[in-house]
């Protein structure tokens, strides 16, 4: 009986140790700096002209950073300009960035008009602060 349970038990540490290492997929998010929050009077939002992406895929690997120097948090959605959102990820620290993202869809190879909206949001109390659009081409291949 005790063999049985140390069994199970070894299966069960083999399981879990597999999936954290392999993911559940989603995105995944990794600290490249140690955030010195400024004043947040003012938000540095990274402008990105293109953003590669591969084709027939949805599990994209991407850098999308909230700069270390801001006191607010980001909730950054990918949307094609027609509208069709692609990806909306969760609330990304200063500090932090994605570094593989989830797309609802795969796309196909070419070049797509895109829009990378910014919602920002207080660090202190998470009230909803000024946010921004950005303009830029999808390179999928």
């Amino acid at each position: 009986m005790m063999r049985r349970v140390i069994h199970l038990l070894a299966a069960f540490l083999v399981l879990a140790l597999l999936l954290t290492a392999c993911g559940a997929g989603g995105d995944s998010v990794e600290r490249f700096a140690e955030a010195n929050p400024g004043s947040g009077e003012n938000i540095a939002i990274p402008g990105y002209e293109t953003l590669s992406l591969a084709a027939g895929k949805t599990a994209q690997t991407v850098y999308l950073k909230n700069p270390p120097e801001n006191a607010a948090a980001f909730v950054m959605t990918l949307a094609l300009d027609d509208g069709t959102a692609l990806w909306t990820g969760e609330a990304l620290q200063p500090g932090e960035a994605f570094t593989r993202i989830t797309l609802s869809r795969a796309l196909r190879a070419g070049e797509y008009p895109a829009t990378l909206h910014y919602d920002c949001f207080s660090l202190n109390d998470n009230t909803p602060l000024n946010g921004a659009e950005i303009k830029l081409t999808l390179s999928v291949h």
